[in-house]
């Protein structure tokens, strides 16, 4: 099997990238702490709808694949990996950003995707200042899920060229 990336998996990506950088804005972050639970909640699942809802109009969801190989699992694994990233607002950036430090959440609450890309952009990048902070927020919720989308579509594609 070939893959090929098309204008379609390029959009996902683009798309994931401008999620992640909207939704990890403090001001959102600030929006969504300030919510109880049900509402919390609704904000989430009406923002998972209306993505999944655009992004299948704008035919960048891959709906349609019909996985036939463990490369194409692992291409869908990425997507949806890096979708999570983009919406679940569970990381050591998202404790910083509504409450002004990094400390006081347990540790199992940043045991997710958006928790991991967190940790590792700020491994590398130690966010010991607001500048290394706001470049780890691109990086992890940005630019990592976009990169992974990326990956993502050419694994289950079919043909390896662009266009």
């Amino acid at each position: 099997m070939k893959n090929k990336l098309t204008i379609r998996e390029i959009g996902l990506a683009v798309s994931f990238a401008v999620l992640g950088f909207i939704f990890y804005t403090r001001t959102f972050l600030q929006m969504l702490n300030g919510l109880d639970a049900i509402e919390g909640l609704a904000v989430y699942y009406i923002v998972i709808w209306t993505s999944i809802f655009v992004l299948s109009r704008l035919d960048l969801v891959i709906f349609g694949v019909k996985i036939k190989s463990i490369q194409q699992t692992l291409g869908l694994l990425l997507i949806t990996f890096s979708f999570f990233v983009v919406v679940d607002w569970s990381s050591p950036y998202v404790q910083w950003a509504t409450t002004g430090h990094f400390t006081g959440a347990s540790g199992i609450f940043y045991q997710d995707e958006d928790g991991f890309m967190w940790s590792v952009w700020s491994w590398i990048i130690p966010a010991t200042s607001s500048a290394a902070i706001w470049v780890d927020r691109v990086l992890a919720f940005s630019v990592s899920p976009a990169i992974l989308a990326i990956f993502g579509g050419i694994l289950t594609s079919k043909k390896p060229r662009l266009g």
